[in-house]
């Protein structure tokens, strides 16, 4: 029998009840049952564009907002379903015929939802549950796989915590396996600070417990890798960068095994330092020696204080050892460089005479090698008692002299410039000629010196047009030897 009752009436109330409950399963169920086939289809359309969409947009990242979504599209089924119950007729048995089963099947499908939506999101926390064990194992590959599943789009409409929990945990461990996938590359930097940004990210406790602790491992590796670096390179920066490593290790992370081994570590960089000059190589160890000794001011502290003493009280012996040998290998710019720091910063030390003679030694074989004149042997002008030598060096020129001699005896004497002479534009010798020959009172240098072999520069500092002259000298014991000097147009005259 065919009812069709008003909009008003009881049965039809009822009838938007049942309907309403039904739509709450938000499976528009309450639509089947008022035989709404396209308000079904459509309400499943829309049913489907939210899941979708919560998927694409990472709605577990914001559970409220999308939480509001689901509960009015909810609201709207069932309030549409309520109102259409109570205004639609509805062909077919009677609604108080089995009234109880429609509601049963109502209830049973929200049941239904609610336990496959819990299930569901379930899922998502056990693949959770199984990374964050293999994240504090410290085995971020495997976390990975778990990570990747707890994080599938397929979860985000559940809106469960642990999909957003996954994304931030799997983000975390790439930046372990970054770390890792540098170091073995050795691009320590980098790998620091992979692992600088992982403990970072949890506020210094993350999942790994053991992650500061490599963290400071790498540091020491990095400051092993600079000290090698600055012994091939010659840069002082790296044992400065090596030693603020070493100390970022000890006031960063003071409670790892890292820690400890810092004043070992410090004690080493000295002895790596000293190394090449313990096996006759000193220049290697003066990189390493001037590092160690101009620490940064701000990592100012005792064992700053202590590693830049001890390298400094071996630095003149390098500095000094490496001048000499340079020398005796005639690689003079780099003796020279390292005997003036010497004679510079460390003129108390007792080999600072030999190292003056070794500078000037170094002058009169560089001017010698170069486009030096030819210096005679000087004039024999009597003997001397006592078997000593002198020679007498008469300055006729309107330029101070400066005398180097290198043999039994080395150093530089000068003579002051004459007033009166001027320069001469012929090319008389010796005491011939106007040159040497007026009676003017002439700036005069004696020197006495034992008797040998010398190799002998005499030249006017202060007027670089006026070119050196270098002469090989057998002096005689007994002798006394003068002559005078004074400059041509274009050349000395003797």
């Amino acid at each position: 029998m065919m009812v069709i009752n008003g909009p008003g009436s009881r049965e039809d109330r009822r009838r938007g009840l049942i309907a309403a409950l039904c739509n709450a399963s938000g499976l528009g169920a309450g639509y089947l049952y008022l035989r709404l086939w396209g308000r079904a289809v459509g309400s499943w359309i829309v049913t489907l564009l939210l899941v979708v969409l919560a998927n694409a947009l990472n709605a577990s990242d914001t559970p409220l907002f999308w939480g509001v979504v689901y509960v009015l599209w909810l609201a709207v089924m069932v309030a549409d379903a309520r109102l259409l119950g109570r205004h639609v007729g509805r062909r077919g048995p009677e609604a108080t015929s089995r009234a109880w089963l429609p509601v049963a099947v109502g209830a049973t499908l929200f049941a239904l939802v609610a336990a496959g939506l819990v299930i569901y999101r379930g899922a998502s926390a056990d693949e959770l549950a199984k990374a964050e064990d293999a994240h504090a194992a410290g085995d971020c590959e495997q976390a990975q796989v778990h990570y990747d599943r707890a994080a599938a789009s397929r979860y985000e409409f559940t809106l469960s915590p642990a999909v957003a929990d996954a994304r931030a945990g799997r983000i975390s461990c790439r930046f372990l396996l970054n770390g890792e996938e540098a170091a073995e590359q050795g691009a320590l930097p980098q790998a620091i600070s992979d692992y600088n940004i992982y403990l970072n990210r949890h506020d210094g406790e993350p999942p790994w417990p053991a992650a500061e602790d490599r963290l400071a491992e790498l540091r020491l590796d990095h400051a092993a890798m600079l000290l090698d670096q600055g012994t091939a390179d010659g840069q002082v920066g790296r044992y400065h960068e090596a030693f603020e490593q070493y100390m970022t290790v000890r006031d960063e992370h003071p409670d790892t095994p890292a820690a400890e081994e810092v004043p070992g570590r410090l004690n080493a960089m000295f002895d790596t330092a000293t190394t090449p000059m313990a096996d006759g190589r000193p220049c290697e160890t003066l990189t390493a020696l001037e590092g160690l000794t101009t620490l940064p001011d701000r990592r100012a502290g005792p064992e700053a204080d202590e590693l830049a003493g001890r390298a400094e009280g071996v630095l003149p012996d390098a500095l000094f050892a490496c001048g000499e040998a340079r020398y005796e290998g005639e690689e003079y710019a780099e003796a020279r460089e390292a005997l003036e720091e010497l004679v510079t910063y460390h003129p108390d030390d007792a080999r600072i005479d030999r190292a003056s003679d070794l500078l000037v030694a170094i002058e009169i074989d560089e001017i010698q090698a170069g486009a030096a004149g030819e210096l005679p042997p000087p004039t024999e002008a009597g003997s001397t008692s006592g078997g000593s030598v002198t020679v007498e060096i008469i300055n006729d020129s309107p330029e101070a002299l400066e005398v180097l001699y290198s043999g039994e005896e080395t150093g530089t004497q000068r003579v002051s410039p004459c007033e009166g002479c001027t320069t001469h534009n012929d090319l008389l010798g010796g005491y011939g000629g106007s040159a040497c020959a007026s009676d003017i009172d002439r700036p005069t240098l004696t020197l006495e010196l034992p008797a040998g072999s010398y190799e002998v520069v005499v030249r006017a500092p202060s007027d670089g047009s006026v070119s050196p002259f270098y002469g090989s000298w057998e002096l005689t014991d007994g002798t006394a030897y003068s002559d005078c000097y004074y400059i041509s147009e274009s050349q000395w005259g003797f």
